[in-house]
């Protein structure tokens, strides 16, 4: 079973060593059912990564793992949606139906 979590961290380090190549983030988080295991996949990432990068600042970047739980996509995804509707209650008319007439 280890063996097979060190071949997703490795998997991950090669899919972040890509990210980091592209837009050189200092951090790369990891969520969702990875943030769970974390323990055991990122290592196993960070040195895929390292191994992987080619520019000496992308060397810089990092795995970490989430503290926000499963529900963090949704709370931000919301979070949108009201800050929009804060800056500009207008706009929810727009997506509301039109009464029609009998």
């Amino acid at each position: 079973m280890m063996q097979v979590v060190a071949q997703v961290g490795q998997w991950l380090g090669l899919g972040g060593s890509i990210v980091a190549n592209l837009f050189n983030p200092r951090l790369i988080v990891i969520g969702g059912y990875f943030a769970s295991l974390a323990e055991w996949l990122l290592p196993h990432g960070q040195d895929q990564l390292q191994r992987l990068v080619v520019a000496a600042p992308a060397a810089q970047c990092r795995f970490v793992a989430s503290t926000l739980g499963f529900g963090a996509a949704s709370r931000g995804a919301a979070s949108m949606v009201v800050n929009r509707i804060i800056d500009d209650p207008t706009t929810i008319m727009d997506s509301l139906p039109r009464p029609t007439a009998y």
